[in-house]
């Protein structure tokens, strides 16, 4: 589909070359039915002059009185010619003509005609003929005049006017084409706004646009509003959720865990751990709500502003460690990742990496081209081959002593390939424990 701009231009440069040609051939007419109705007022006042010429001879035929004549109807071929022809067959040609003649037809008294012709030589003929009565005598008079060299004079006039109007309509055409994209330009604000939307940096469109498409921005100011207040309350209600459950669980884990209650360890056993898997959802939610911040949708990731705070929060988490959270940020300015993916993902791969880590978790951040690299590695144990093919199953953990509910590599490993991305677990070369490596696609279209 062709764009707006594009499909403006085509129409009106369309309306301009239609009006043009139509203003071109009205003006063709009126130049030549002008230029003909000068000559054809010549020609009857020659035909007047010729009838003053005009005697009746004794035996009733007709004859010109040549002394009265102009000198253009002696002259061969001059461009001026007549001829008479009488009812009764006689025929009288100016000697102009030769031995030529010229095509007539008969009218009776009182009508006019005129019509153009080829004459002697090729010459092009304008002619007008009438009927007139005489003495008891009809005839016919036909007079003619070579209009060549005025046909060749219009052809040059048009000719320069259909120079002019085509640089006249090249010259709008340009103009119209500055008008238009001068006029698109006032939406240069809207693209602005759309790519610092896009980057976290405004979460509205600016209205400051023609009032064409104010309507349109205002609905989708609504509706970036509508979709962020949603967005907003859904995080308030999972937290509010997961912490107004997690007193009733813990107060059930008490109870199943008081020897007085009259129920078989089995059983017990079984419930309690349902309740503790439970209560460490819970966590988890409260969690990533901590995690997640105030950020609205759509907002792009800044790991100079963002990761060093998660790691104050991770560290406080697990303060009992007290681990060193090392970061190596290669990047500059914010990369075109979901914030709010990047958190969780991150958040995930740096508190699975502080649970097992002895004191030291590094986490670095690389662009490399047209892809982020993020390594994050502790100085845990590591994990053997085949440990590490397990890990990435959903609810799949290596120590069930460690407090965690095995959802957070495979949802890291999820969220790494909705954005197209690898995903690799290796021993770490430098710390000695694990090291997740994961390579995210980035663009500018994303």
């Amino acid at each position: 589909m062709r764009s707006l701009e594009s499909r403006l231009q085509v129409w009106l440069g369309a309306s301009l070359f239609v009006l043009i040609g139509a203003v071109w051939w009205t003006g063709h007419e009126a130049l030549h039915r002008t230029a003909d109705a000068f000559v054809l007022s010549r020609l009857e006042h020659d035909a007047e002059a010729l009838i003053g010429a005009l005697n009746r001879r004794a035996d009733g035929r007709l004859e010109v009185g040549h002394q009265r004549l102009t000198p253009v109807y002696h002259q061969p071929f001059s461009g001026h010619y007549f001829v008479i022809e009488t009812g009764d067959g006689q025929r009288i040609r100016s000697r102009s003509l030769w031995d030529q003649d010229l095509a007539d037809r008969p009218l009776a008294p009182g009508a006019s005609e005129h019509w153009r012709a080829l004459g002697p030589e090729q010459q092009r003929l304008l002619v007008w003929e009438g009927g007139y009565h005489l003495d008891g005598l009809d005839f016919a008079l036909a007079v003619a005049e070579d209009v060549t060299v005025l046909d060749q004079a219009l052809v040059s006039i048009e000719q320069l006017f259909a120079g002019l109007t085509l640089g006249g309509l090249i010259l709008m055409l340009l103009v119209q084409r500055l008008v238009v994209r001068r006029a698109f330009a006032a939406l240069n604000p809207v693209y602005r706004d759309i790519e610092r939307l896009e980057s976290g940096q405004t979460l509205a469109l600016t209205e400051q646009v023609p009032s064409e498409i104010l309507p349109l921005v205002r609905k989708l100011n609504r509706l970036l509003l509508y979709f962020a207040q949603r967005l907003e309350r859904s995080r308030t209600v999972a937290g509010n959720l997961a912490h107004g459950i997690k007193g009733p669980l813990s107060l059930l884990r008490q109870q199943l865990q008081d020897p007085e209650l009259n129920i078989a360890l089995a059983p017990r056993q079984a419930l309690i751990e349902q309740v503790e898997r439970l209560r460490q959802l819970a966590e988890r939610q409260l969690k990533r709500a901590r995690l997640a911040g105030a950020g609205g949708a759509a907002v792009r990731f800044d790991p100079d502003a963002e990761l060093p705070t998660l790691a104050r929060l991770l560290g406080r988490i697990h303060a009992p460690k007290s681990l060193d959270i090392q970061l190596d940020l290669r990047t500059s300015g914010l990369l075109s990742v979901d914030r709010e993916d990047m958190l969780e993902l991150l958040g995930n791969l740096l508190d699975n990496a502080c649970k097992w880590a002895r004191g030291q978790v590094r986490c670095s951040v690389t662009a490399q081209g047209d892809e982020i690299v993020v390594c994050v590695e502790d100085d845990g144990h590591g994990c053997s081959e085949h440990e590490i093919a397990a890990i990435t199953g959903r609810g799949v953990r290596l120590d069930e002593q460690v407090s965690g509910h095995g959802l957070g590599l495979a949802i890291a490993r999820e969220i790494v390939e909705s954005y197209q991305g690898r995903i690799r677990f290796r021993p770490s070369s430098t710390l000695g424990g694990l090291c997740a490596e994961i390579r995210l696609p980035v663009s500018d279209g994303r």
